[in-house]
């Protein structure tokens, strides 16, 4: 059901539902999706309208316009309301879904570049990352399965070498905005749903508690009119869950009273990106590279024909189209291959996991470098609020993200392009020319408008850490806040680590695992 916070009457006190989800993005859409016509009542507040599409309101935005530290106010000072949309659908209004999942190496400790890691491993996630892939309709779950991506792609990886430390990974990305747009996917089943209101309209101020700050009592909520403060109301339910992506969640819980503060001081610490230096270096080869090989680094337009039968094999489809009817029988996405270094590798170096995309040129003999890689958690890097800026609706503190990189940033950096120039000149290269610089010290970075400046990827991260213990982090292994026992996290926040792999697809099977354990929970 869709319901407009407008029309409610000021100061009403919504209540009876068992879950309230408080933001409507990748997390929350995929949370309301898998409670849809269930047996849970369930609310959805959301802070836009059920029209909105790629781009957001203006004033709605304006809650978005935090401020930056000086790193981070010299690498992309506008990152705060640049890389996050307050809008319904939130940040899959401008993104391609690229995905692929975590690795397993990315769920444990990793000596000599990070202590922690997840409290479960890649098997607990496994089956909702397949639920997930259905969001971007991906086909199979096979990223692993090269033989089968190698007659997709009609390519193929460089010939493995004894003693290589890198080799071929698949990603994939979903541009088509029907799909891309979880609030148009899902528009029909999250309305029709008979135990589910949408509410728009709906944004949170702030999260009431008992006297001992260990149990959610009621949210206090309200409209926007005019660019301005409007209703007020309140929403009560057995447990909440904050989805308003790894930015906000934390900023909303430090207006809360720093709500699910540990004794470390950890709320809003840890903040990760991925690092990326879009133009890292260019390499030349020694001849034309074939085409099968410059095939499997170039993204391609997927059709795949699924089985008619359960657990039958994927058809990769290459005919034209006579009916354009008949693309509705296909599952159709875009792909491509990577370079990524081995699990021995990592360990061996001791760095982050990271991806090498290669440009080549149209000399067919060339390649431009593009590196993204995996951040080290981070005390110092944080989050926390402004107390001399407010927003211009609420006049709340707004967001003050501090981002961070270290000593051990750079070495990963430094590390990879060693590591991917090596192997390249294993595999024919002749020459190269670094286009950024990775000496120095961990501020010292190539910066813009330089062509090969670092870059903020735009993916938050790790500010409410997962941990097994409330001394290591905010949450749980079920994304409950150690200290608060019907709050939820939903989102990248919570990523102990980040590895290499763009996070949307994690956050959906998190946020799908967290919708199953608070169905087995609440009732």
């Amino acid at each position: 059901m869709y319901l407009y916070a407008d029309q409610l009457p000021e100061h009403t006190v919504l209540q009876g539902f068992d879950l309230c989800i408080v933001g409507a993005g990748a997390a929350g859409i995929a949370m309301a999706q898998r409670l849809a016509n269930s047996s849970l009542t369930v609310i959805l507040l959301v802070s836009g309208g059920p029209g909105d599409r790629a781009a957001p309101d203006r004033d709605r935005q304006s809650l978005y316009h935090g401020t930056t530290g000086s790193f981070l106010q010299k690498v992309d000072p506008v990152f705060t309301h640049r890389s996050r949309l307050n809008m319904y659908g939130g940040t899959t209004n401008h993104f391609g879904f690229w995905a692929r999942p975590l690795d397993p190496v990315d769920f444990g400790p990793r000596p000599g570049f990070r202590a922690s890691g997840w409290p479960f491993t890649f098997d607990e996630l496994q089956p909702y990352y397949r639920d997930a892939h259905h969001f971007g309709q991906f086909g199979p779950l096979n990223y692993d399965d090269m033989s089968f991506w190698e007659d997709v792609l009609y390519g193929r990886c460089f010939d493995p070498l004894p003693d290589d430390k890198m080799t071929g990974a698949i990603m994939r990305a979903q541009y088509e905005e029907n799909l891309h747009d979880f609030q148009v996917q899902f528009r029909d089943e999250l309305k029709s749903a008979e135990n589910l209101t949408v509410l728009f309209n709906a944004h949170l101020l702030d999260i009431a508690t008992d006297g001992e700050e260990r149990h959610v009592s009621e949210l206090n909520c309200s409209t926007i009119v005019g660019g301005g403060r409007g209703k007020s109301f309140k929403v009560c339910a057995k447990a909440y869950t904050l989805a308003c992506g790894g930015i906000e969640n934390a900023r909303l819980l430090q207006l809360s009273g720093d709500l699910g503060n540990n004794k470390r001081d950890q709320l809003g610490r840890g903040f990760m990106v991925h690092p990326l230096l879009t133009n890292a270096a260019r390499v030349r080869f020694d001849r034309v590279i074939p085409t099968e090989i410059r095939n499997f680094f170039r993204e391609q337009q997927i059709r795949l024909k699924p089985p008619a039968d359960p657990g039958g094999k994927y058809q990769h489809m290459v005919t034209p189209l006579v009916n354009p009817e008949l693309v509705f029988e296909y599952l159709t996405f875009n792909a491509w291959g990577v370079l990524v270094p081995s699990p021995a590798a990592l360990r061996e170096e001791g760095i982050g996991n990271f991806r090498i995309i290669l440009n080549f040129g149209s000399d067919r003999a060339s390649a431009l470098v593009n590196l993204n890689w995996e951040q080290a958690p981070n005390e110092a890097s944080r989050i926390r609020l402004d107390l001399d800026r407010v927003d211009p609706i609420f006049a709340q503190p707004v967001a003050h993200v501090d981002w961070r990189l270290n000593d051990a940033d750079k070495r990963s950096a430094r590390r990879a392009l060693e590591i991917t120039l090596d192997y390249l000149y294993r595999h024919g290269a002749v020459s190269h020319e670094m286009i950024t610089d990775v000496s120095g010290g961990a501020e010292d970075w190539t910066l813009p408008p330089h062509e090969g400046a670092l870059e903020t990827g735009d993916h938050h991260m790790g500010a409410l850490r997962m941990s097994t213990g409330p001394e290591e982090g905010i949450v749980d292994p079920n994304s409950r806040l150690h200290q608060v026992d019907n709050l939820y996290i939903a989102g990248s926040a919570v990523f102990p680590t980040g590895g290499y792999a763009n996070p949307t697809l994690t956050i959906v099977a998190l946020a799908l695992r967290l919708a199953d354990h608070l169905k087995a929970v609440i009732r």
